[in-house]
Parts: C-alpha cells; sequence; structure tokens
C-alpha cells in the first residue's frame, strides 16, 4: 500500500506562508504543517491551526538564518549579539567541526523550541529541521532523546532516492547524495530503538520549485510503504518576497501544483492514499482527509 504524508514545511514564517498552507490544506493535498516558533506570523499560525484542528501539525526547529528563542547570554556559541543562529546550513558545519558550537547550548535551544511548540496547546505530531539539520548525528541524538517518551511524535526521515532524476541540477543531486549519507550515520551511530520514522522523503531535489509537472513525476515513483512529501506553499506577496528572495522559492506556483484537480486525478490513479502523523499513529489510512 502507497501512503503518502504531503507535509508543508514553515508555517508561521509569514502571513503569506500561512494563507498558502491553509489553503493548500483545505483545498488541496496538504495534510500536515510544520511550525517555525520564531516566525514572525508564529500566532498567527497558532490561531490559524486552532480553527483547523484536522490539520496535523508538527515543530520545524531551527538551527540556522532565524533568531533563536533564547538569547546570546545563554547561548553564546551558537548565535551572533542580536540572538541570530548561523546564517547558513555550512556555516553551523564549519563552527562544528572546529569544535566551536557547544552542543549542551543546542539541547537548550531545541528543548526551548519543544517548550515553545507545547505552550500553544497544539498536539506535537512530529519533528523535523530546517535545512534538515536535525539529522546532523550530533543534533539527531538530541532530538531523539528530547522526544523519547512523547506519545506518538514522529521524526522526520529525509532520505530519499539515490539515482538523480532527469531535470534535478547536478548540485542539488550531490546536496541529496549528502543528506542520504548523513541518515545513514545517524541513525547507525544512535543504533536501536530508533525515532518512530516514515520510510522516507521525496521533494528534496525540487525544493521550493515544487511545479506541477514535477509533482506528477513524484507521485508516479511514490513505492509501497509511508512516506513523506515535502513543499512550500505560500502566497507571492511582498513580505514573502522581499524577506526570503535568497532561497527563490515558488511559492505561489507551488500552491497551484496542490491544489489542482489534476494532482489528485494522478493519486487516484497511482493508488495512494493520503495519510498524516497523527492517522499513522492510529494505523488509519483514510481515502479522502476532511477538508474544512
Amino acid at each position: 500500500m502507497k501512503q503518502l504524508i504531503v507535509s508543508a514545511d514553515d508555517l508561521g514564517l509569514t502571513p503569506g506562508v500561512n494563507r498558502g498552507i491553509l489553503r493548500a490544506f483545505q483545498e488541496g493535498i496538504v495534510t500536515t504543517a510544520s511550525l517555525l516558533v520564531t516566525g514572525k506570523a508564529f500566532e498567527e499560525a497558532v490561531a490559524l491551526a486552532r480553527q483547523n484542528p484536522e490539520l496535523d501539525v508538527g515543530l520545524h526547529l531551527t538551527l540556522v538564518e532565524e533568531r533563536a528563542v533564547l538569547g546570546h547570554e545563554v547561548l553564546p556559541t551558537l548565535v551572533d549579539e542580536t540572538g541570530r543562529f548561523p546564517r547558513t546550513s555550512g556555516e553551523f558545519f564549519r563552527r562544528a567541526l572546529f569544535g566551536r558550537i557547544g552542543w549542551d547550548e543546542v539541547e537548550r535551544e531545541i528543548a526551548a523550541q519543544i517548550e515553545r511548540f507545547q505552550k500553544t496547546g497544539l498536539r506535537l505530531s512530529h519533528v523535523n529541521s530546517h535545512q534538515h539539520l536535525h539529522m546532523f548525528p550530533p543534533v539527531f541524538q538530541i532530538v531523539s532523546r528530547l522526544t523519547r517518551g512523547m506519545d506518538n511524535v514522529w521524526v522526520r526521515n529525509p532520505a530519499g532516492p539515490w539515482r538523480k532524476s532527469p531535470g534535478v541540477r547536478m548540485r542539488r543531486w550531490v546536496q541529496r547524495l549528502g543528506l542520504n549519507l548523513s541518515c545513514l550515520s545517524a541513525r547507525g551511530l544512535h543504533g536501536p530503538p530508533l525515532p518512530q520514522m516514515p520510510d522516507g522523503m521525496y521533494g528534496f531535489e525540487i525544493s521550493g520549485r515544487l511545479t506541477r509537472s514535477a509533482l506528477e513525476q513524484i507521485l508516479r515513483k511514490i513505492p509501497d510503504g509511508l512516506h513523506e512529501l515535502i513543499c512550500h506553499p505560500g502566497e507571492d506577496d511582498a513580505d514573502t518576497r522581499t524577506r526570503y528572495s535568497h532561497w527563490d522559492y515558488q511559492w505561489a506556483e507551488e500552491l497551484e501544483a496542490l491544489t489542482a484537480p489534476e494532482t489528485r486525478e494522478v493519486l487516484k490513479e497511482q493508488r495512494i492514499a493520503l495519510t498524516s502523523f497523527v492517522l499513522a499513529s492510529k494505523n488509519l489510512v483514510p481515502n479522502e482527509l476532511h477538508r474544512g
């Protein structure tokens, strides 16, 4: 059986992203969203999630680019004087490699982000991270430790296909290989029992550029098992476009692909059942998730 969790990241980033994710859930195939508790539109996102209780919500941890929950006085090796994380994952890795990051600080910040999520009263169904840093082995150990004992909390498994697909940029494919190796390393070093994780993830190679044709190609390749498809729907508003232009994400184009009637036809044709982390925990696979 093919089961697919369609997961929209960056809920809480900006109002335009919030609106796009909500529409992709209500009118499209999105089944879950990952909340960025450090985002500027965090409070609005929480309100929208409360108004749509069928939307499965998890935590989108961040250790790069955004502002930390805790301040510089608590995280002197992790953030700058303004409380911001390293700008990129590459900078984070370099500092970690040279022993310039205190892992006790990383654990405090992750715990603080989990606590901020829990204070919303929303059910925490899953945990993932910005730029997939939760699969960097030392971070994976921390995330696993902090989520152990929580009720049915899943952790994203970003491992995906090793073969390069047509149209995928070489640089992005190399990054995919690196991420796959990081997943193998993190899981191997961790040892049993591992956190509850899906079988794998799709969408990394075209993150931020999930066109209708690219989405259809992915759906035709989904194998049996429980897999996650990541996406980034949103509105092409000035705020989102200005603050995150360096990502070069096509937010509105992804929203169109996720809500297109043709996309549902492909799901039916491929016999893919949409599900969520909450429903997967209960071993329930509905033919059609409720839409508000």
